[in-house]
Protein backbone atom coordinates (compact mmCIF):
# COMPACT_ATOMS: atom_id res chain seq x y z
CA UNK A 1 0.00 0.00 0.00
CA UNK A 2 1.50 3.41 -0.99
CA UNK A 3 0.97 6.25 1.21
CA UNK A 4 0.93 9.74 -0.13
CA UNK A 5 2.92 12.16 0.78
CA UNK A 6 1.39 16.19 1.17
CA UNK A 7 4.76 17.19 -0.35
CA UNK A 8 5.53 20.97 0.00
CA UNK A 9 8.31 22.68 -1.17
CA UNK A 10 11.80 22.56 0.46
CA UNK A 11 10.07 20.70 3.65
CA UNK A 12 10.92 17.88 5.53
CA UNK A 13 9.06 14.72 5.97
CA UNK A 14 7.20 13.70 8.79
CA UNK A 15 6.15 10.33 9.87
CA UNK A 16 3.57 9.73 12.10
CA UNK A 17 2.58 6.36 13.21
CA UNK A 18 -0.48 6.05 15.41
CA UNK A 19 -3.79 4.15 16.12
CA UNK A 20 -5.86 5.83 13.54
CA UNK A 21 -5.72 8.74 10.60
CA UNK A 22 -6.33 11.54 13.74
CA UNK A 23 -3.88 14.47 13.43
CA UNK A 24 -1.31 15.02 16.81
CA UNK A 25 -1.92 18.79 17.12
CA UNK A 26 -3.99 20.92 14.52
CA UNK A 27 -2.48 23.79 16.25
CA UNK A 28 1.47 23.44 16.19
CA UNK A 29 2.48 25.96 14.09
CA UNK A 30 5.79 23.95 13.01
CA UNK A 31 3.44 20.71 11.81
CA UNK A 32 2.61 23.26 8.77
CA UNK A 33 6.47 23.21 7.92
CA UNK A 34 6.78 19.55 7.20
CA UNK A 35 5.23 17.06 4.99
CA UNK A 36 3.35 15.17 6.86
CA UNK A 37 2.06 11.48 6.78
CA UNK A 38 0.25 9.22 8.92
CA UNK A 39 0.30 5.15 8.85
CA UNK A 40 -2.26 3.26 10.91
CA UNK A 41 -0.31 0.89 13.25
CA UNK A 42 -2.94 -1.77 11.43
CA UNK A 43 -1.04 -1.28 8.46
CA UNK A 44 2.32 -2.60 10.31
CA UNK A 45 3.36 -4.25 7.82
CA UNK A 46 3.86 -1.55 5.11
CA UNK A 47 5.41 1.14 7.54
CA UNK A 48 9.24 -0.42 7.58
CA UNK A 49 9.45 -0.33 3.51
CA UNK A 50 7.86 3.25 3.66
CA UNK A 51 10.31 4.61 5.99
CA UNK A 52 13.08 2.65 3.71
CA UNK A 53 11.74 3.90 0.29
CA UNK A 54 11.02 8.08 1.48
CA UNK A 55 13.26 8.39 4.35
CA UNK A 56 11.91 10.76 6.66
CA UNK A 57 13.13 13.15 8.43
CA UNK A 58 11.36 12.71 11.71
CA UNK A 59 9.25 8.92 13.21
CA UNK A 60 6.71 9.52 15.80
CA UNK A 61 5.22 6.95 17.54
CA UNK A 62 1.97 7.91 18.97
CA UNK A 63 1.32 4.58 20.10
CA UNK A 64 0.52 2.46 23.26
CA UNK A 65 3.39 1.08 25.08
CA UNK A 66 2.50 -2.71 24.05
CA UNK A 67 2.24 -1.96 20.59
CA UNK A 68 5.68 -0.23 20.57
CA UNK A 69 6.84 -3.33 22.01
CA UNK A 70 5.53 -5.74 20.34
CA UNK A 71 5.75 -3.93 16.73
CA UNK A 72 9.95 -4.39 17.93
CA UNK A 73 9.99 -1.37 15.43
CA UNK A 74 12.36 0.87 17.08
CA UNK A 75 14.58 -1.88 17.24
CA UNK A 76 14.30 -2.75 13.19
CA UNK A 77 15.18 0.66 12.69
CA UNK A 78 18.04 0.92 14.25
CA UNK A 79 19.22 -2.50 13.13
CA UNK A 80 18.76 -1.53 9.71
CA UNK A 81 21.22 1.11 7.70
CA UNK A 82 18.69 2.50 5.98
CA UNK A 83 16.78 4.10 8.62
CA UNK A 84 19.26 3.46 11.58
CA UNK A 85 19.59 7.61 11.92
CA UNK A 86 16.15 8.50 11.42
CA UNK A 87 15.50 10.71 14.78
CA UNK A 88 12.70 9.03 15.90
CA UNK A 89 10.50 10.57 19.06
CA UNK A 90 7.61 8.34 21.07
CA UNK A 91 4.31 9.88 22.27
CA UNK A 92 2.94 7.73 25.35
CA UNK A 93 0.45 7.97 27.89
CA UNK A 94 2.53 7.46 31.10
CA UNK A 95 -0.56 5.90 32.91
CA UNK A 96 -0.67 3.07 30.71
CA UNK A 97 3.15 2.71 30.18
CA UNK A 98 5.59 1.04 32.52
CA UNK A 99 8.77 2.99 32.90
CA UNK A 100 10.95 0.63 32.29
CA UNK A 101 10.27 -1.11 28.91
CA UNK A 102 10.19 2.28 26.97
CA UNK A 103 13.05 3.17 28.21
CA UNK A 104 14.70 0.22 27.81
CA UNK A 105 14.23 1.22 23.58
CA UNK A 106 16.51 3.45 21.27
CA UNK A 107 14.73 6.10 20.80
CA UNK A 108 15.63 9.81 20.40
CA UNK A 109 12.65 12.06 22.43
CA UNK A 110 10.04 10.83 24.68
CA UNK A 111 6.58 13.09 25.25
CA UNK A 112 3.94 12.41 27.82
CA UNK A 113 0.54 12.47 27.11
CA UNK A 114 -1.10 14.80 27.48
CA UNK A 115 0.89 17.25 26.16
CA UNK A 116 0.91 21.12 24.95
CA UNK A 117 1.58 22.05 20.89
CA UNK A 118 4.61 24.14 22.82
CA UNK A 119 5.87 20.92 23.87
CA UNK A 120 5.17 18.97 21.15
CA UNK A 121 7.29 21.93 19.17
CA UNK A 122 10.12 21.67 21.54
CA UNK A 123 10.36 18.15 21.18
CA UNK A 124 10.47 18.42 17.03
CA UNK A 125 12.87 20.99 17.08
CA UNK A 126 15.48 19.25 19.37
CA UNK A 127 15.55 16.75 16.71
CA UNK A 128 14.91 17.96 13.55
CA UNK A 129 16.36 21.39 12.02
CA UNK A 130 13.92 23.13 9.98
CA UNK A 131 14.72 26.30 8.15
CA UNK A 132 10.77 27.72 9.12
CA UNK A 133 10.69 30.38 11.51
CA UNK A 134 8.30 29.95 13.99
Amino acid sequence: MDHPVDRQPCSQTLLIVNNSQEKLTPDCPILTSFNQTYISILEAPTILPWIQQHQPDLIILDLEWFQVIDLQLITTLRLDWLTRNIPILVIANPSTSPPQPIASLDYDGYLSKPYSPPALEAAICSLVSNSREI
